[in-house]
């Protein structure tokens, strides 16, 4: 199902995408078997695990953005880059579970993003 995805930046303007919310509670992901279409993805990992393995193989050029939950808002902490366009193998170990997948490149800087939100 697809969902109405909203990132925010710091000079309060929003970029409003459509996209796929996934919820999991597994420790180790082949990211490639969550995707729907060539959309973007935002998945919520619900486990009470410390990390989780991501496996980017199959998954480029991505970008990565990594949110933490402070006072019900979603709040931009950092983000990783996969271009790996040969599809040799990749992964990333994250302590991050809000994370937001956004084909690369981006139409936008990411020290502007501020916060994320989406409407179920």
């Amino acid at each position: 199902m697809k969902n109405v995805l909203n990132v925010f930046f710091n000079d309060h303007t929003s970029l409003q995408i459509e996209g796929v919310v996934k919820k999991t509670e597994d420790t180790f992901l082949k990211v490639h078997e969550l995707q729907e279409e060539a959309l973007p993805l935002f998945l919520e990992i619900e486990h009470q695990q410390v990390n989780t393995l991501l496996e980017l193989t199959k998954v480029f050029p991505f970008v990565l953005l990594y949110f933490i939950e402070e006072a019900g808002i979603l709040k931009f902490k950092g983000a990783t880059f996969n271009l790996n366009e040969f599809e040799k193998p990749f992964t990333v170990n994250t302590q991050y579970k809000k994370i937001l997948f956004l084909h690369y490149p981006i139409s936008f800087k990411l020290e502007e993003v501020s916060h994320f939100t989406y409407v179920k």
